[in-house]
């Protein structure tokens, strides 16, 4: 479905742009004839797995994704920012070779053909996650498990509307949420814009970009939006065609998702759910303004991509999304929980802390913050003893006008005393990975 649809689009399309990142463009027109050049030489040169290592800056990737889906080659994404021994023990471990650039443009340039493999069950693409415990983690998705997610995710009534469009892709292509923005956009024959290093890093260069790409479609980490919301010009009069945004890969604050929908009266904002280990999302729910009063659902039972249960609290995904390795079934360390048909995420289960005597999840805690009016964003950690007890809850908290009397207060009449931090910590921003999810890391070290 997804190549037979590329194909198509590049022989009809011509000029039209179909991948943008910075100065860098590659069109309709000219998409099918590089990826073919090229798959025909990896073709050539074996079956095993495609390393790439370029930052969203660089248009030659995902042209060299399509080569690899066309080769029949499973392709793997190296997160540029890894120093050059940690990319050498990833390629080990993943049994990959690595593709340069000048490689791949001498493969784009080569006028050769390749025709279409024809196993529907070929692994796509292979990623690491760094999963809970910070070790890389290899996961491989097929190309039924891609299409699959495709075919959910377009029937969403949000997305169907702004396919063929322009997507925005704010993640970095070694995160697996840009599947989304980049094969929504090949899918409906759109234009990928990608936004490069740079840009994030720059506000004035960030928002000309946003504005000049005449988005439909923004896909991006709910740190991202809230990044965006604290420029007051990011609204529907720099970007009148921005209908749907699509927020995943971490918690959802409900003041940034208020923020937003007041920012953008008429947009759709879907908040979405999905582990690297299921293709990128399995669920999304859009969420409105009443909603924003407490912590907000990632999904409807019984309209995901997958089947979704819960197992002693514990979310379970069964389905075409679930990567080969798990036989269709996976379960995922994710908490939730079930309230009128909407699934709501409660932590991780190897995260849960035992303190006082009592179990407890932070991520519940968090959403209890979040929930607050004047809170942004809030981050709880445990304090340890040399024993690795847990001796006291610190909370990070984000926002403006923040009093943590006030906070402790406003907590005691939602969550039991055990559940209260005892040590506050107020920020002007909580730090960030390089994914735009929210660093802990650097966290623990300010305990």
């Amino acid at each position: 479905m997804l190549l037979e649809r590329i194909k198509a689009y590049s022989a009809a399309l011509g000029d039209r742009p179909a991948l943008m990142a910075g100065e860098e463009m590659v069109r309709w027109g000219e998409l099918w004839p590089m990826a073919q050049g090229l798959a025909a030489k990896l073709r050539e040169q074996g079956t095993g797995p495609v390393a790439l290592i370029g930052d969203p800056g660089q248009v030659w990737v995902p042209v060299a994704f399509v080569a690899c889906l066309l080769a029949g080659r499973p392709y793997l994404p190296l997160d540029p920012l890894l120093p050059p021994a940690g990319q050498g023990e990833l390629l080990e471990q993943a049994g990959a070779v690595l593709l340069d650039r000048r490689t791949a443009e001498e493969g784009f340039s080569s006028g050769l053909s390749c025709p279409l493999p024809d196993d529907p069950h070929r692994i796509a693409y292979e990623i690491f996650t760094s999963g809970s415990t910070g070790r890389p983690k290899l996961v491989e998705v097929s190309l039924s498990n891609l299409e699959h997610f495709l075919r959910w995710a377009s029937a969403l009534p949000e997305i169907a509307a702004v396919l063929g469009g322009t997507a925005v892709g704010q993640a970095a292509w070694s995160f697996d949420l840009s599947v989304a923005d980049l094969y929504l956009s090949l899918l409906g024959g759109g234009t990928h814009v990608a936004l490069t290093p740079a840009e994030k890093e720059d506000f004035p260069a960030l928002f000309r970009r946003l504005e000049e790409s005449d988005l439909s479609l923004l896909v991006a980490t709910p740190s991202f939006l809230r990044l965006c919301l604290t420029e007051p010009s990011f609204g529907p009069d720099r970007l009148p065609r921005l209908r749907t945004v699509f927020s995943c890969g971490e918690v959802l604050p409900p003041a940034a998702a208020r923020r937003l929908l007041d920012r953008f009266p008429g947009v759709a904002l879907l908040n979405a759910y999905g582990p690297t280990e299921a293709t990128c999302a399995v669920c999304a729910v859009p969420i409105s303004r009443e909603m924003c009063g407490g912590p907000l659902p990632i999904g409807t039972i019984g309209e995901g991509a997958v089947d979704i249960s819960l197992e002693e609290g514990e979310i379970i995904l069964t389905g075409a999304s679930v990567s080969p390795r798990f036989g269709g079934k996976y379960s995922t360390g994710d908490l939730g929980y079930v309230e009128n048909g909407l699934l709501y995420w409660a932590g991780r289960r190897d995260l849960q802390l035992k303190y006082k005597g009592y179990r407890l999840e932070p991520a519940r805690i968090e959403g209890a913050l979040e929930a607050l009016p004047q809170v942004e964003r809030a981050a709880v950690l445990p304090r340890r003893d040399r024993a690795g007890q847990v001796k006291g809850l610190t909370a990070f908290v984000e926002g403006a006008g923040l009093e943590p009397e006030k906070l402790a207060q406003a907590l005691g009449d939602l969550l039991p005393p055990y559940q209260i931090p005892g040590q506050w910590k107020l920020l002007d921003r909580l730090p960030l990975t390089p994914n735009g999810k929210c660093d802990r890391k650097r966290l623990e070290e300010m305990l």
